[in-house]
């Protein structure tokens, strides 16, 4: 069904455009399902793992024996193709939870059944496709006929599960692969989870309830550590022809953490380092650029004093001393914090900011003098074999907790800003991952169990005829899978220390 060149999706509760946010999870959300109920039909004995985005869609993983040849993807698609042309209904039962665990029991789901066992409810939303079952973490499309646009594209051990672009449910992206070093990224965090035996939340719910939290969280924090300093040493054999290291990343990623315990391991190495937040060299207000919606554009590159900014960056380089510089947000001027710097034998300078891996920025400067690092929680925690957490909705729980602690805000305030910031980051910050030299995975395995007790509370706050309400909603539904770790376990020099506070760094 179409309306004014749109495509709108058939769902329960009436109609939602493709071209929004909701419209397109939801489109994904059911074509997750159509690829599982396919692959369940044909290889009944195979077991599928979904895990990170990539090329704008799901990279997936299955085992059971089954060859992952042409001849694989080619009958995985017709199946596809079939269900779809028969217009299959998306159903949905709620069930009791003891009738769901034998659901899971029936069909050998055991990461199922460990997800449902734990949940503090009564009764649990199952839908179903055929012959296949998934809970009903989020709306579906009514039936299978409005997902006629996929493809599934062999990549290296496993498979991808395109999804149409944004704006357009007829087009397919390019197939063009930058995202090896992402790739990477997620086999070791995969290793992590092996090392760890948490392939999912319900393995992580097993680990809590029988009292190895403690254990997890330090082995956890302890991959951290030593991929800092694994980057810390990366940044040593570059010295000192790189002395310029920047670091970006999106909202909420924990990229200031990331950068004090940087600067602990670079000073063990003997390199001393001083951190440059790309926020100091904003224009004066009156210079600021706005948005369509006459708000002030700080996000934008224009924003920054680039002129001023290639100068001081040139002067240090040739050896030169320059006057730091901090932005006064309530004046809307820089002024001068009264330090001079610089470059020693033994110094560099950690660059931060959203604009950091821009080469743009700084053109005057060759670019073999960067060391570049990306920082973001890149990985999630599965509820299950078949079921993603985003990565933006981890990151927008910790916003939520963040905001609310250190700048009041609610949890509706931080729900409806960060739409606007993820706009930002599509335009600004991901296009540039790939010129990084290296990629920093600031996930934690365990924290959506400490986060849930913090973000329930201003979650169940937001009321129903907030514009937030079917978000928080939403957030609410999935942190229902995980048991509670209190925060108190959680190490001060922690990522997460950034979002719940009492860090052992000063911010």
């Amino acid at each position: 069904m179409t309306k004014d060149k749109d495509f709108y999706i058939a769902i329960e509760r009436g109609e939602v455009s493709f071209n929004t946010k909701h419209g397109a999870e939801i489109y994904r959300r059911s074509l997750s399902i159509l690829l599982e109920c396919a692959i369940h039909e044909l290889y009944p004995k195979a077991s599928l793992h979904v895990g990170q985005t990539l090329m704008n869609g799901y990279f997936y993983e299955i085992n059971g024996g089954e060859r992952l040849t042409d001849s694989f993807i080619d009958k995985v698609t017709a199946r596809m193709r079939k269900i779809i042309s028969a217009d299959e209904k998306f159903k949905k039962i709620r069930m009791k939870k003891a009738r769901a665990l034998r659901l899971c029991r029936k069909y050998g789901r055991d990461d199922k059944y460990k997800a449902v066992r734990y949940l503090p409810d009564a009764e649990i939303e199952i839908v179903f496709l055929r012959g296949y079952f998934d809970f009903m973490l989020a709306e579906t499309v009514l039936s299978a006929g409005s997902l006629r646009t996929f493809r599934l594209i062999k990549y290296n051990h496993g498979f991808i599960l395109q999804f149409p672009a944004r704006g357009d449910i007829e087009k397919l992206p390019a197939g063009k692969d930058r995202q090896r070093k992402l790739y990477k990224v997620y086999m070791e965090t995969k290793e992590w989870n092996r090392i760890l035996g948490i392939q999912n939340a319900g393995d992580l719910n097993c680990a809590i309830a029988d009292g190895s939290s403690r254990t997890l969280i330090n082995v956890q924090e302890a991959f951290h550590e030593r991929k800092i300093v694994e980057i810390a040493n990366m940044i040593k054999n570059s010295f000192p022809r790189k002395r310029l290291i920047c670091v970006a990343g999106p909202s909420s990623s924990g990229k200031t953490t990331f950068i004090k315990r940087l600067g602990v391991q670079l000073r063990a190495d003997g390199l001393r380092s001083t951190e440059i937040s790309l926020d100091n060299y904003f224009h004066s207000r009156e210079k600021t650029p706005r948005t369509k919606d006459g708000d002030y554009d700080f996000e934008s590159v224009r924003a920054l004093d680039l002129k001023f900014l290639r100068h001081q960056m040139g002067e240090l380089l040739d050896g030169k001393e320059i006057g730091l510089q901090e932005y006064d947000f309530k004046q809307g001027r820089r002024k001068s914090t009264g330090c001079r710097l610089r470059l020693e034998r033994d110094s560099l300078v950690l660059i931060e900011g959203i604009h950091a891996l821009n080469p743009a920025i700084l053109p005057n400067i060759p670019s073999d003098k960067f060391f570049r690092i990306f920082v973001s929680a890149l990985t999630q925690l599965g509820i299950d074999n078949d079921n993603r957490i985003f990565t933006s909705d981890s990151r927008l729980i910790r916003r939520i907790v963040r905001d609310n602690k250190f700048r009041g805000y609610s949890a509706s305030d931080s729900i409806k800003r960060f739409p606007k910031v993820r706009e930002g980051e599509d335009r600004y910050i991901f296009p540039f991952q790939r010129t990084c030299d290296v990629f920093f995975n600031s996930s934690l395995i365990y924290e959506q169990a400490v986060l849930k007790p913090l973000v329930e509370k201003l979650l169940n706050n937001v009321k129903k005829t907030d514009d937030s309400y079917f978000e928080a909603r939403r957030l609410l539904y999935y942190l229902r899978f995980f048991l509670p770790i209190p925060s108190k376990r959680v190490p001060h020099n922690s990522i997460l220390r950034e979002f719940i506070g009492e860090s052992a760094f000063h911010y």
